[in-house]
């Protein structure tokens, strides 16, 4: 959390989207930890913002879906996290963004393994590992690569199939 502090510092003023970017790693570092209220405060500080270079920067609007999506996930909010993860997934079509598409299909299979519909989790779990062996990318690396965009560690549908 301090780290990202120090970068939101650093990144105020001349380049202001990726200040707002660090703030909303906070608000997921913050519902990772559990701290959901803290999650939702740091998102609504940068949403104002973040709608206005939402609307000229697709990453922006991109990483922001997968972050709500993750923020959401973390507080039990599984229908919201379902429209964001296929948001984000949709967008990761437009742009190009493989990681953050396999991340989201991951994340669509802990939400069908919440709420226990194994057979749906399975399917979406295989889609994953199939789409991850299409890009080159090792199944292993959405829990291990990347901690910053990796879904919480309380999902464990992923590590079960």
């Amino acid at each position: 959390m301090d780290n990202l502090e120090t970068l939101v510092g650093i990144c105020k003023g001349q380049h202001s989207d990726d200040a707002l970017r660090q703030t909303v790693r906070k608000a997921v570092v913050a519902s990772k930890q559990g701290n959901c209220d803290l999650a939702r405060e740091l998102d609504q500080k940068a949403s104002k913002a973040f709608q206005f270079f939402a609307l000229h920067n697709a990453r922006v609007f991109l990483h922001r879906s997968y972050d709500l999506a993750r923020i959401v996930l973390t507080a039990g909010e599984c229908n919201k996290a379902e429209t964001y993860f296929t948001t984000t997934i949709e967008a990761c079509e437009m742009q190009g963004d493989l990681a953050l598409k396999a991340f989201s299909m991951r994340g669509l299979g802990e939400i069908a393994f919440a709420r226990s519909n194994f057979a749906l989790a399975m399917q979406r779990f295989d889609e994953t590992r199939s789409f991850c062996a299409e890009i080159g990318v090792p199944p292993q690396h959405l829990c291990s690569c990347m901690p910053l965009n990796t879904i919480p560690d309380i999902f464990e549908g992923w590590a079960s199939f």
